[in-house]
């Protein structure tokens, strides 16, 4: 973290999660919180955790990360979503980023097309009152086997 000079970072589909206190999980270990561990870096407060989210304060915003597994079907996708717009709701007043991979495509965020999932996503992040930070097609997730195009929101 330190040579990209970042304070944290969420980690999605991580191979494990650290037995460390200041990793934070979701409930089946599929995204985690990482907060740097540079002198001077907020602390994780307040975590809550779901299926394929965990939230949790830093400094003055709230940091929610996401993974939302590409075999899960619609309809537990739309439940996700509603369980993480109560995550995100209830944060409020505080300013809300939400980071993470949510397996779905969307022109908003740099993909080449939208699909299904793109579609409910975006429609969950407008009615949410989140704003895509994204800009154009430059890859957010590079890895060995390829990279992608990863969903970042904000409120």
């Amino acid at each position: 973290m330190a040579q990209w000079s970042i304070n944290i970072a969420v980690v999605a589909e991580p191979y494990f999660v650290w037995p460390k206190k200041d990793w934070v999980a979701d409930l089946n270990g599929s995204v985690a919180i990482i907060p740097s561990a540079a002198a001077g870096t907020p602390t994780l407060e307040g975590v809550r955790r779901g299926q394929g989210c965990v939230a949790a304060r830093f400094g003055e915003f709230v940091v929610v990360g996401v993974y939302f597994s590409p075999n899960r079907s619609l309809a537990e996708l739309h439940n996700s979503l509603a369980e993480l717009r109560a995550v995100v709701v209830g944060s409020y007043p505080l300013p809300v980023l939400v980071l993470g991979d949510f397996n779905a495509k969307n022109l908003a965020w740099g993909s080449r097309r939208t699909d299904v999932r793109g579609r409910m996503v975006e429609d969950w992040a407008l009615e949410t009152g989140l704003v895509v930070l994204n800009r154009g097609s430059v890859p957010t997730c590079v890895r060995m086997r390829g990279e992608s195009v990863v969903e970042r929101v904000v409120r």
